[in-house]
C-alpha cells in the first residue's frame, strides 16, 4: 500500500494531508482504538472538520482511493 499512498499524496499535494499510523508504536495503540481500526492496512477519510467520511480495510487498487478522494474533494467547499 505504500506505493500507493505515496502516488496519491504525490497527485494531491496541497489538496489532502496524509497521517500515517504504525498501530504498534508510539499513539499509534491509542488511535487504533480511539477509530475502531479493526484491520490493517486501513484508511479512513476525513472531511476538512474532521468527519469521518469513508473506510477502507484491507489492500485497495489506487483506483479506488482516487475515487473517493474526488468524491470527497468535490463535496468540499472551495
Amino acid at each position: 500500500m505504500t506505493p500507493i499512498v505515496d502516488g496519491l499524496e504525490e497527485q494531491y499535494q496541497g489538496q489532502i494531508a496524509v497521517r500515517r499510523i504504525d498501530a504498534s508504536r508510539d499513539d499509534g495503540p491509542k488511535i487504533v482504538r480511539e477509530y475502531n481500526i479493526l484491520g490493517h492496512p486501513a484508511i479512513i477519510l476525513f472531511d476538512q472538520h474532521g468527519n469521518e467520511q469513508s473506510r477502507l480495510l484491507g489492500p485497495q487498487k489506487q483506483e479506488e482511493i482516487a475515487s473517493l478522494l474526488e468524491q470527497l474533494l468535490d463535496s468540499t467547499p472551495q
